[in-house]
């Protein structure tokens, strides 16, 4: 494959830096909320859960916490690419637009696995349901 020089367009950089703006916005804002969600689960730890169901709490704040760990990395993708894209475009650097791009590849790529994984828990739960149904006619 040739290498070839694209050219964009005031409309696509336009586009871009206002894409790059709103990116930036979505990225903090999702830092933000990871670190609400980890102090969610911490005090899930030492909630009234545990006075009433022992262990319950500390089960859910250690998911809390796992959530929050899986969705700083959507945020950071979509940081990244935000910075990267506006330097690139603001110095014409051709590497920081690269980086951008693999930056919103590597979000992209992130959003499918998670979907791929949330996707099969769907199925596996139906299946369940409908064999927990089954044996539930049989008594």
């Amino acid at each position: 494959m040739e290498e070839s020089d694209l050219r964009l367009s005031k409309v696509d950089r336009s586009n871009l830096l206002e894409t790059a703006k709103w990116g930036k916005f979505l990225g903090i804002v999702g830092f933000v909320m990871s670190g609400f969600i980890v102090l969610g689960g911490i005090t899930m730890f030492g909630g009234a859960f545990n006075t009433v169901y022992p262990g319950l709490g500390s089960g859910i704040g250690f998911i809390y916490i796992l959530a929050s760990l899986l969705y700083i990395f959507p945020s950071l993708y979509t940081y990244k690419f935000s910075t990267k894209i506006k330097l690139g475009l603001q110095t014409d650097d051709a590497e920081a637009c690269s980086e951008a791009y693999s930056n919103l590849r590597k979000l992209f790529v992130f959003m499918g696995i998670m979907t791929i994984i949330v996707l099969s828990l769907y199925a596996l739960m139906i299946v369940f349901m409908l064999m927990g149904g089954m044996m539930g006619s049989m008594l």
